[in-house]
């Protein structure tokens, strides 16, 4: 008798979780098809939506590519596609840091100074840097005002060594000193890549692929050495593009003087590159918990007013789950990265098409995960 209940018992505990599981299976299901209808919906109006990928639970669950790699030839997007990330860049420069600080070679609170002996305030810290209150001036602003191309028909395209030079002997003046203001800075990101240049005496490019991109598998990620055409070692690199005024031709949004930058942006990467990328974050591969702990707290102002962002990364408001993110827009691009790192769910967005879609991709996606009609 004891032993048929035993069966019994064991039976029943299979069956509620078979039913469990097709339940889940079900509801799986009819997300993927909501994603695919809003994709399909933005197609029948005109938008393409780039290349986009789902995960729940450390699983994918959704893949979509759906727009033009490039307009000269006209090639469509892969799944493999490379995409200029722009700011979500930013979360590797964080690390890399971080990365510097693990190995004992630098610590949050010194000086920038100490380090770029030509950087001219004193009062300025990494993590000033890292938190974006240090008050530094815009260096496309510096750029503007300060740099005089010797060739007028040349198409210059500068890097942190060119921008750096202007910038000390410049000296242009603080927004506001350090730690008394919030205020997203890609100068401080610029800064912060030619700390890890060099405090580990390595480019930029090599310390990323070193540390970053090849210890997790990352073989399609890189921090791409700009060049206006093709490049053999990039072919599938995506471009950015446009509509021409008539609406119908294309016309390319790719280039800007300032694209050689490294730290604020400049990385290329897939969507599977970026899904391993959150998987080695929620599974703390890429740092003890306790360095992403502190990467992901809010900053906090010299009159204790948090700041929302972390050292590289957005935070979100509310308490569960605790979710990272970071949004990039540059010439043609328009990149998310949204990772929640208790459910190890998330997904990215990467987008090349210069309009305003992506706030359209995320708020549906958002609404189709919250299972909000």
């Amino acid at each position: 008798m004891k032993l048929t209940l035993k069966f019994v018992l064991i039976g029943l505990l299979i069956l509620s979780f078979s039913s469990c599981k097709q339940k889940e299976t079900s509801l799986t299901n009819s997300k993927v098809n909501q994603y695919a209808k809003f994709i399909s919906d933005m197609k029948s109006k005109g938008f393409t939506t780039g290349n986009i990928l789902v995960y729940e639970n450390g699983e994918i669950v959704f893949q979509s590519s759906d727009g033009l790699r490039s307009i000269d030839p006209i090639d469509s997007l892969t799944l493999n596609s490379q995409f200029r990330l722009a700011s979500v860049s930013k979360q590797f420069t964080g690390v890399a840091i971080m990365k510097l600080k693990q190995s004992g070679n630098l610590y949050y609170n010194q000086k920038v100074n100490t380090i770029l002996t030509d950087f001219p305030h004193d009062n300025i810290t990494i993590k000033h840097l890292l938190h974006h209150t240090s008050g530094l001036a815009d260096y496309i602003e510096i750029i503007k005002e300060n740099f005089m191309p010797q060739k007028s028909t040349k198409r210059y395209i500068l890097g942190n060594n060119e921008i750096l030079n202007i910038f000390y002997d410049t000296n242009p003046k603080l927004n506001f000193q350090p730690g008394e203001e919030w205020e997203y800075s890609n100068t401080g990101y610029m800064v912060l890549a030619s700390i890890v240049e060099k405090v580990s005496k390595q480019h930029f490019r090599d310390f990323l692929k070193e540390n970053i991109f090849e210890p997790f598998g990352m073989s399609n990620t890189t921090l791409f050495n700009y060049q206006e055409g093709n490049d053999p070692n990039m072919p599938n690199r995506v471009f950015g593009y446009q509509k021409a005024l008539n609406q119908k031709d294309y016309k390319l949004n790719d280039y800007h003087i300032v694209n050689d930058v490294r730290g604020d942006g400049g990385i290329y990467s897939t969507l599977n590159d970026l899904y391993k990328w959150n998987m080695a974050l929620v599974n703390y591969k890429v740092l003890p918990k306790e360095y992403l702990d502190e990467a992901w707290s809010w900053g906090i102002l010299n009159n204790g007013e948090k700041t929302r962002y972390g050292f590289g990364w957005s935070l979100e408001d509310k308490a569960k789950p605790k979710t990272v993110s970071h949004a990039g827009g540059w010439v043609g691009f328009a990149t998310y990265l949204f990772n929640e790192i208790e459910t190890k769910s998330g997904y990215i967005v990467l987008t090349n098409n210069s309009t305003r879609v992506l706030f359209d991709i995320k708020k549906a996606i958002d609404s189709i995960r919250a299972d909000v009609p």
